[in-house]
Order: C-alpha cells, then structure tokens, then sequence
C-alpha cells in the first residue's frame, strides 16, 4: 500500500547523507539510524555517480570520524542482498541487530498480502544472517488477523507448536 500512498522510492545522493552525518557528529551524535520504507532497497548516486546500494554506504558512513554505531530501519526480506548481510560481519560500527517483517508465517497468507516472499525465503534470509553474525538480535513485523485468515485455525497451529 506505501508506495501507491508516498509514490515511488527515493533514495538521497550519499554526499548529501555523508554531510548530513557529519553535521550530526558535528552537533554531538555518535549513533545513527538510516530510516526508509525499505531502507535496503537503497541506490543513491555514489561520489562518481554510479548508483550505491545500502552495504556501500554503511561503509562509507561508518569511515566518518565520530560516528561510533551505525543501524538501520526497515529492510525488507526480499531486498537482502548478500553484500548486505556481509557488511553486519564486516563493518564494525553496524549494530548486530535488524527489525526484519515477516507479517505472517503462512504463504497464503503472504501472497494474499502481495508479498514477494515465502516463508522458506524468509528462514534462508535469517540463515545467512546468523552465519555471517551469529550474534545479530532480530526484531519483527507480526499481521494478525489479515482478512481470509481464520482465527480458530490460528489458534489451533498456536497449541501445536
């Protein structure tokens, strides 16, 4: 529904990310949070103008002098690349933690709700998570009672597990 309410996705050149980031150390930041609809969907024009993507970034970002913790807010299942998910083993400074929707834990359901992910998708995006940062807390979406779901029948899966 966002993007037929907010239009299409825009992401910001990363010098005026980078300029901003300093001005906020500057003014005593030391933690920031890039926020976007599907923040890791990102692809901004990089200092040569080629597009970056969100791992490039957080690199970038994290060679800022001051800044000493870096997150992001929300991803998208079907968005992680494997450059991403690299870059929570890789750069220091990103938090090992990441707020990642699954909104439901029934295809059907997911499908019903235009999402582009099954759940195997989701579980194989938590396994290259935790391979490349075994520490990485997680923190999530949950939809209830989407319409077509039946709530006898969630209650009854809920007993069961």
């Amino acid at each position: 529904m966002v993007p037929y309410t907010r239009g299409a996705e825009y992401s910001r050149p990363v010098a005026e990310i980078e300029a901003e980031a300093r001005h906020l150390v500057d003014n005593g930041a030391r933690e920031l949070t890039l926020l976007g609809q599907n923040v890791n969907a990102y692809h901004g024009s990089g200092p040569n103008g080629a597009g970056w993507n969100l791992a490039q970034l957080l690199g970038h970002l994290a060679g800022v002098d001051g800044i000493e913790r870096l997150r992001y807010t929300t991803s998208h299942p079907g968005d992680m690349r494997d450059d991403l998910v690299a870059a929570h083993r890789d750069v220091a400074k990103l938090m090992p933690h990441l707020h990642l929707p699954f909104q439901s834990g029934s295809d059907r359901i997911l499908a019903a709700m235009n999402r582009k992910h099954t759940v195997a998708d989701y579980l194989a995006v938590i396994g290259r998570l935790r391979a490349a940062r075994p520490d990485i807390a997680l923190s999530t979406d949950i939809i209830v009672g989407f319409p077509g779901e039946n709530g006898a029948r969630l209650r009854r899966h809920a007993r069961t597990r």
